[in-house]
């Protein structure tokens, strides 16, 4: 029942000059990079720290400055390792100081510039390898910038893209995004928002900050999944497949059961009226990535299996990496095999197109 998985949820990280070495000359010192700033490591975009690496990741043997070497970017040989190690078939794959840089940009020009130069190297990197599906990086700022970068990366072979999980300067009910989820359809493109881009991380401070922030984190793309099934999004474009990652699933029965609930019980107020209930699109359209889940496990008779689909989260923490097999077999104890079958492996199959 495990023989063959598929991570649905991996990061890759890229090598540290890739922007220095890569963006126009103009862009090149406000490009993502890793620094040391008052004892801690982390990520900095234009000129501002965009992540702090836990403290343990500090290098308190250095002085504090730019970091440009002792990074070293993942290439297939070093993946093909890790998926060894954990008895993984293949994995999707989305950019790690990309993912935690690239949303945090103020400057539209810049922001499309570091996703391009991503899906380049990302596509050169991984993308002539089955095991591997390469996520693209969409500049979020400029929806024509956005609409062009997709249109460049489905030349590119990239088989899905990510947008940030939140867009608060101009919500995904906005028409103005329509144009992408007109692009993204037409191309059988699945879009992708993954927890913890878009907004801060971290907006709690103090006592229980860290177990606060983690939970407002991972259960923030309820909001961004109830906006494209409520707007009509889905609705109007039925070959748009989208996904939530790694949020969990323990959420997506009582977030479908309430849609419903609150378009039948406050029908007055609700606007626009849909054909069907709001969970029917997300039930055919949505999907959503765990690493352990067995509130989302038990269930999945109420979301559809189709809407389920494992990842590790290789490397992060919180991931199941290198224990993955025997993880999943201890929540995958009693869940028919079939439905298993489609959370390790149909469904990732079905969605990027893995040559199996």
């Amino acid at each position: 029942m495990l023989e063959r998985l598929i991570s649905a949820d991996c990061h890759v990280t890229e090598p540290m000059d890739l922007w220095k070495t890569n963006l126009p000359a103009s862009m090149r010192g406000r490009g993502p990079r890793l620094e040391v700033r008052g004892g801690r490591m982390g990520f900095v975009v234009e000129d501002q720290m965009a992540f702090k690496m836990p403290p343990s990741a500090a290098t308190r043997d250095r002085p504090d400055g730019p970091v440009d070497t002792g990074w070293i970017g993942d290439d297939i040989a070093s993946r093909s390792a890790a998926l060894a190690i954990d008895g993984v078939w293949g994995e999707v794959l989305y950019p790690q100081a990309g993912f935690f840089c690239t949303f945090e940009v103020q400057d539209a020009a810049l922001q499309a510039g570091i996703c391009a130069v991503y899906n380049d190297w990302v596509s050169e990197t991984f993308g002539t390898d089955p095991h591997f599906a390469p996520i693209a990086l969409l500049p979020a700022l400029d929806v024509t910038a956005a609409v062009s970068e997709l249109e460049r990366a489905v030349s590119l072979g990239l088989p899905g893209a990510l947008l940030p999980a939140h867009a608060d300067f101009r919500p995904y009910n906005d028409p103005t995004w329509e144009p992408l989820w007109e692009c993204a359809a037409g191309h059988g493109i699945p879009l992708h928002f993954h927890a913890g881009t878009g907004r801060t991380q971290r907006p709690f401070h103090g006592d229980g900050a860290a177990v606060v922030n983690y939970v407002v984190t991972v259960s923030g793309l309820i909001e961004t999944a109830t906006v494209l099934c409520a707007s009509g999004v889905l609705a109007r474009h039925p070959a748009l497949r989208v996904g939530m990652v790694e949020c969990g699933a323990g959420w997506l029965a009582w977030t479908l059961d309430s849609m419903d609930e609150a378009t039948r019980e406050h029908a007055a107020w609700v606007r626009p009226k849909l054909p069907e209930l709001p969970s029917h699109y997300f039930r055919r359209q949505g999907f959503v990535t765990f690493q352990r889940d067995p509130v989302g496990l038990a269930n999945v008779e109420r979301t559809g299996a189709r809407c389920l689909l494992w990842g590790s989260d290789h490397p992060h923490p919180e991931g199941t990496f290198p224990e993955s097999k025997r993880i999943l077999a201890e929540q995958m104890q009693g869940v028919p095999g079939d439905v298993v079958q489609r959370i390790v492996w149909d469904n990732a199959v079905e969605i990027y197109g893995f040559a199996v």
